[in-house]
């Protein structure tokens, strides 16, 4: 499973451990949104949809399965987001998305925690999305030495996550702070968000992608609605 970057939920999930005695009840919390990504077909664009299930708690978990309302021959395996077993996630593996929305409704959630305790709980997937940016540019200022991406708005983007990928597939960059989904440009630092010490050298090539997301109404803060990729590669360049 592809690292997988979410700021907003995690902060939150490590804040319940800290601030929190052994004695507490087990409190998880459920969420399932939307993802959209673009793809080129016969010289058009097609919209792609999948989804994506996120559970995080105040205790270390074991199991989190999650199937769609009334779907009893259907049911989704979470894993925990890089061995974090706070953390559990699934996401529509890329050769899955389709032209199709997914399942919308509600998804039954069932938890259970290292100590034995279990939760059930449900969240709800509306046919609310966010569509990728359909412009992703890359440039070298040579005046200001910096390297700039910009993009057109992603329409309703709360906030945003840079990556980039090498050619290996193996994540090498991850913007250190969420980007305000107002915002249509980043500058690369050299010195901030690369992982395991990697220089970036001119020549370099890299699968850009840019992750946009939205809050449900009201839930800013605690709950996604949707999610967007969008994705190019770029060359290095000093």
């Amino acid at each position: 499973m592809k690292k997988i970057i979410l700021y907003i939920i995690p902060i939150l999930a490590i804040s319940l451990v800290a601030c929190e005695p052994e004695e507490i009840p087990f409190r998880p919390q459920a969420d399932v949104f939307m993802i959209t990504k673009t793809i080129e077909n016969n010289n058009q664009i097609d919209t792609l949809y999948g989804f994506a299930l996120h559970v995080f708690a105040n205790k270390p978990m074991t199991n989190v399965s999650v199937s769609p309302d009334n779907a009893t021959d259907v049911a989704y395996s979470l894993e925990a987001i890089e061995g974090n077993p706070y953390n559990y996630y699934y996401q529509t593996e890329d050769n899955n998305f389709t032209q199709q929305l997914p399942t919308i409704g509600r998804y039954d959630f069932d938890i259970l925690a290292e100590t034995g305790e279990s939760e059930s709980m449900s969240d709800n997937l509306s046919d609310d999305f966010i569509y990728p940016t359909d412009t992703i540019n890359y440039e070298y200022d040579t005046e200001k030495k910096q390297h700039v991406l910009s993009w057109n708005k992603i329409d309703d983007a709360s906030y945003i996550i840079i990556k980039l990928y090498d050619t290996d597939d193996e994540l090498v960059f991850n913007s250190p702070n969420s980007i305000d989904g107002k915002k249509t440009s980043y500058t690369l630092s050299t010195s901030s968000g690369w992982l395991n010490s990697r220089i970036p050298e001119t020549g370099d090539q890299f699968i850009l992608e840019l992750d946009a997301y939205s809050f449900e109404a009201g839930q800013e803060g605690v709950n996604l609605q949707a999610k967007s990729i969008s994705k190019d590669t770029i060359v290095w360049t000093e």
